[in-house]
């Protein structure tokens, strides 16, 4: 019985640790998670925004606002940190042309992470892979560095 009782504890503990954090925190930097898209809604929802099928994977999409703005987490989740960083990649070169919605992208080191940074439609955009997931991040241009910032703690 004893020794029941310390596997159990063992395994219990190891699941405890081992926990994802919430990537979708309810309440985040004074913004509220106003909307969550998870499964067939937030996929479908990616490929609507790029009016074409440009995800099979699965995605999660968080939708915040409050008194100084509007923040969106886009997430999708890959089956390995390889993809993710592949995907990374390729969708950096599609939003990198100057011909597209968004200007000024560049590659930062943010707190250790390559990101890339971009902005349009009166925000700021960052882009990073982390593990398998891939994180696109829109915000208020003038709060946003500080939301990734803060996003990025979570993560860690």
């Amino acid at each position: 019985m004893k020794s029941f009782f310390f596997y159990f504890v063992i395994l219990f503990s190891l699941t405890f640790c081992s926990k994802e954090p919430d990537l979708f925190p309810k309440f985040f930097l004074d913004l509220n998670l106003t909307k969550k898209l998870v499964g067939t809604e937030a996929k479908d929802f990616v490929n609507r925004l790029h009016y074409n099928k440009v995800t099979e994977e699965k995605n999660e999409i968080g939708f915040y606002s409050g008194p100084k703005g509007s923040a969106i987490i886009y997430i999708t989740f890959y089956n390995d940190k390889n993809s993710a960083r592949t995907n990374y990649e390729k969708m950096i070169r599609k939003i990198s042309p100057e011909n597209s919605v968004f200007t000024k992208g560049t590659i930062i080191n943010f707190d250790g992470k390559e990101i890339y940074k971009t902005f349009g439609m009166g925000q700021t955009h960052y882009v990073f892979a982390s593990s398998n997931k891939l994180f696109w991040i829109s915000a208020e241009i003038s709060w946003a560095e500080k939301f990734l910032n803060e996003y990025l703690k979570i993560l860690d």
